[in-house]
């Protein structure tokens, strides 16, 4: 059986040493959310996202380490937006993940859309949607490392369809 884009990513996230994802589950996150279940990281789970934003931000600048949170679809992202720009200005390295609809449902009034690309253009330093299993590993790779080189925010928005 092949790995999922969400197995794939939480089995980088501990190779390099993460601990923790600070983040609210929703339907576009179950993917990763179960693939964490089964990992050594931990969910820390938060009430809102601005707060899993924060929260990683402040672990970033205690330890040096890539800080990870995580927001669903729509308003989830636009409330981790908010919470990264602390990570952004303070030059913290920390990695937002966002939920989002299917690729199919793109441009049909989907309940809840956003454009996360657009929507994270300005507070990050790279920010890419994961579209493929076969591309996922390049954009992991390329997001933590723009994170850690530029001390800054990196995002990958996590279509539901292609992370399962």
């Amino acid at each position: 059986m092949s790995q999922t884009v969400a197995g794939l990513l939480v089995g980088v996230l501990e190779q390099i040493g993460v601990k923790h994802i600070f983040g609210l589950i929703g339907d576009s996150l179950n993917p990763l959310a179960d693939a964490v279940r089964r990992s050594g990281i931990e969910w820390i789970g938060v009430r809102h996202e601005e707060g899993a934003a924060l929260a990683a931000s402040g672990q970033a600048k205690l330890t040096g380490r890539l800080g990870v949170c995580a927001g669903t679809t729509g308003p989830g992202s636009t409330h981790l937006v908010a919470g990264l720009y602390e990570a952004c200005r303070d030059h913290a390295p920390v990695l937002a993940l966002s939920g989002d609809m299917p690729r199919k449902l793109r441009g049909t009034d989907f309940f809840q859309a956003t454009e996360p690309d657009l929507l994270f253009r300005d507070v990050s330093l790279y920010t890419q949607t994961v579209s493929s299993p076969e591309q996922a590993p390049a954009v992991f790779h390329q997001a933590i490392a723009a994170a850690y080189a530029g001390r800054g925010v990196a995002h990958l928005t996590l279509p539901q369809n292609n992370i399962v």
